[in-house]
């Protein structure tokens, strides 16, 4: 049967909504980079369908329509936006400025065109900020703030100078904005567009303003960097159930769902009554060639996540520290008749992380924190969960002079709060002094305190003026109360490779009989087993292969018949996936774990190396490689190879006879 070709006509939007051109320039162009726009706004969503929000943008759905309003592509549109900052993490919140933002957006976007550069649709926007943008319902069309009377526009001010002058934040060093003409340079008023944002009496309101009104919606009101995206619209965790045969309704917007055409005449198929449409095999290859298809099919997804989110990795300098089944979209492409339109199927990172950097230039190390206040999640190790702070009592017992013409502190630091710090956490303390709000950033020594519930510490070598000296010598034997503290555990990129492994375990042995948390603990125990029974003159493979045969318990917990929905026997998937290769392919997680035994990539969660964070990600990139290598010959078979097999069972027939 021919795979339904649902991309070679335009679409129209479902009822209810419209597309609105996202600058007032596109008005009268032929093709327009449109938003979606619910004209009476769901109740609990409102007017535009928001797919996800980051540290610094909100992504919300697109489309590019023609002259008579059908959809020919469905975009992400990503708008930068710092509203977010104020939900942080407090030590992440003291990093985070308008130059540092702007730099990690620009890092971004060369990493998206480095994964796929056809994903991007090049506006300008995305490099060069564009005018703030609003919509006006009444007119369903884009509008940019302007005075009424003059007609002069309003535009991001980007001059510090300017700034600074008229006693407002500087551009570069906060993460507040202003608006201004640009037309009357310093003698204009500034209007602040980014929440607690600083006023004085050189500032003013949106009712300065065309954007005011009731009926206009704020879309881009920062003059955020602009960056439109190819949508895939398919979750990750969406295409693997229907991989099972589950429905897709679409994507929810509040009450309701939204749900645009072309990707449901694809997945409505796989929902119908036969499995095997979309699929190589046919019916008459049953659930056997249905177990090595989706092998195959699987390993591909994970190797496309895996490659993401290392050029990601590598063009930032950063890990993402918050990777699941959500950072990930699966799209589609349109194959031509009588070909099976999953393998068009393909993964694509679509999260960029929501990790700040911490500016300790004077360490050792690079020390990453997650922004958000999220709490555990079974795709992250416990160390990136909930953070520890908190508030505590300060005594400095010595002002030291480092020998880099820097200041070291010793004190205690006492809190009713448990602290678990390692060697190479640190714990960063913002002390109230006569000189003011002071940051420091300091190595716990939990065996030097005399004291129960106190903690010896010792700042690493900072860059302080002679004001803030003077205050800390003063400060000296006297106790510093409500001193606010974090523990920033050194966290890198190993952190990623784990939640790779746990995306493994839910591609690979997730089924109809078990949970992601159960798999998880069966696929730790086993990489804990092998440690224990670590023997450097065995392989990884060979070790994972003698506990199988030893026990066949893990067979049937871990074993290739998980990879499909309907009930399979251990033994039997292992006639379709030899055993070695399927050792082979748990071998591959278990080096995902850091710090379990030897056979880890990682030794622990911050084990990368500096520059190079993208490398840890390589030993997973080989193996997957050769992992489908081998699984591809399950499923095309090398007719050269057939042949000679033929000849010799010819020859062995006719000498019998």
């Amino acid at each position: 049967m021919a795979s339904p070709n649902a991309n070679n006509t335009a679409e129209q939007l479902p009822g209810g909504y419209e597309a609105i051109a996202i600058s007032a320039q596109q008005k009268e162009a032929p093709l327009q980079i449109a938003v979606v726009v619910k004209i009476e706004p769901d109740p609990v969503a409102g007017h535009f369908v928001v797919l996800r929000d980051t540290i610094d943008a909100k992504i919300l759905l697109g489309c590019i329509i023609d002259a008579e309003r059908q959809v020919h592509q469905w975009v992400e549109l990503w708008i930068q936006s710092v509203e977010n900052i104020g939900q942080t993490a407090a030590a992440a919140q003291q990093t985070l400025t308008n130059a540092i933002l702007d730099e990690r957006w620009r890092r971004q976007c060369r990493a998206f065109e480095q994964i796929d550069s056809a994903e991007i649709i090049k506006t300008g926007w995305e490099s060069a900020h564009p005018q703030p943008t609003y919509i006006d319902l009444s007119g369903l069309e884009a509008i940019h703030p302007s005075d009424p009377d003059s007609g002069h526009p309003w535009r991001l001010c980007q001059d510090d100078t300017i700034l600074t002058a008229k006693d407002l934040p500087g551009y570069g060093t906060s993460p507040h904005r202003y608006l201004y003409q640009p037309e009357l340079g310093q003698n204009s008023s500034f209007i602040p567009v980014t929440a607690q944002a600083p006023t004085n009496e050189h500032t003013e309101d949106m009712s300065a303003t065309n954007c005011s009104a009731d009926h206009i919606l704020p879309l881009n009101p920062e003059g955020g960097f602009i960056l439109v995206r190819v949508c895939g619209l398919i979750a990750f965790e969406a295409f693997v159930d229907v991989l099972g045969g589950a429905s897709w309704e679409g994507i929810r917007h509040g009450r309701g769902e939204f749900a645009p055409g072309v990707t449901p005449k694809l997945l409505s198929v796989m929902a119908s009554d036969s499995v095997t449409i979309g699929r190589l095999f046919h019916e008459s290859q049953g659930r056997w060639g249905s177990l090595a298809e989706s092998f195959y099919l699987k390993l591909s997804l994970l190797s496309d996540m895996v490659s993401s989110v290392r050029t990601m990795v590598c063009h930032q300098q950063r890990p993402l520290l918050n990777l699941s089944t959500e950072s990930f979209q699966v799209k589609l492409g349109e194959p031509g008749a009588h070909l099976p339109f999953l393998w068009t199927s393909r993964a694509a990172l679509i999260d960029t992380g929501d990790v700040v950097a911490m500016p300790i230039q004077t360490s050792d190390a690079e020390y990453y924190i997650p922004a958000g206040l999220a709490g555990t999640s079974v795709y992250r190790p416990v160390s990136v969960g909930l953070p520890t702070r908190g508030r505590g009592t300060v005594r400095i017992r010595q002002v030291l002079p480092d020998k880099s013409d820097k200041i070291i502190l010793e004190g205690t630091f006492t809190t009713q709060q448990r602290v678990e710090a390692g060697p190479n956490d640190l714990v960063w303390l913002r002390l109230n002094l006569a000189c003011g709000r002071l940051d420091l950033y300091a190595h716990l020594e939990e065996k030097t305190a005399l004291a129960a519930g106190e903690l010896r510490f010792r700042t690493i070598g900072q860059q302080l003026n002679n004001e803030q000296v003077s205050s800390l010598r003063e400060a000296e034997g006297v106790p510093i109360p409500e001193a606010l503290f974090e523990i920033v555990t050194l966290l890198s990129t190993p952190c990623d490779l784990y939640s790779m492994g746990v995306l493994a375990v839910r591609l690979l042995l997730v089924d109809e009989q078990t949970t992601l948390p159960v798999a998880l603990d069966e696929m730790l125990s086993l990489a804990r087993q092998i440690a224990l029974e670590y023997d450097e003159t065995q392989s990884l493979e060979d070790r994972i292969q003698c506990i199988f045969d030893a026990d066949q318990r893990w067979g049937e917990s871990l074993g290739g018949h998980r990879l499909i929905m309907e009930e399979v026997a251990p033994e039997d998937a292992y006639k379709v996936l030899p055993s070695d290769l399927w050792i082979r392919t748990l071998a591959m997680i278990v080096r995902m774990f850091a710090g379990i035994g030897p056979d880890s990539v990682c030794r622990d969660y911050g084990d990368a190396p500096a520059g190079g964070l993208h490398k840890v990600f390589d030993q997973s990139v080989t193996d997957l490689d050769e992992l489908m290598l081998r699984a591809r010959s399950l499923i095309v078979a090398d007719c050269k190879f057939n042949r000679e097999i033929n000849n010799i069972i010819q020859k062995y027939m006719v000498g019998s006879s």
